[in-house]
């Protein structure tokens, strides 16, 4: 994802069957959204989480963060960030999507 306007986020959603997705990066500034109310506040909280998760992980040297699941009893957050800190979350109420979320991400961030 080493330009934003090269992912159709729409079409990511659709393909995955994510409820919803949007694109912002890790200071929690929005780019785009499908589907969700409130994005900013989301964007705004999926970022302090992974920037929160990217300190965590490089103080215990375990190399720079590239996603984080979040999994409730209501559904699952998959957010992946790239190395210049652009960052796509996908989210869904079925759990057995969650194969497929945290596959396609990996294919679009190359990890």
């Amino acid at each position: 994802m080493t330009n934003k306007k090269m992912i159709d986020l729409q079409t990511l959603v659709e393909e995955t069957g994510a409820e919803s997705g949007l694109s912002f990066n890790i200071d929690g500034i929005l780019n785009e959204s499908v589907n969700l109310e409130y994005d900013g506040n989301v964007a705004a909280m999926i970022g302090m989480i992974l920037k929160m998760c990217l300190e965590m992980s490089e103080d215990v040297n375990n190399g720079d963060l590239k996603q984080v699941m979040i999994k409730n009893n209501d559904g699952i957050v998959v957010a992946s960030k790239n190395q210049d800190d652009n960052c796509i979350a996908l989210l869904s109420k079925d759990l057995s999507k969650m194969g497929l979320l945290l596959r396609k991400m990996d294919s679009i961030f190359n990890n």
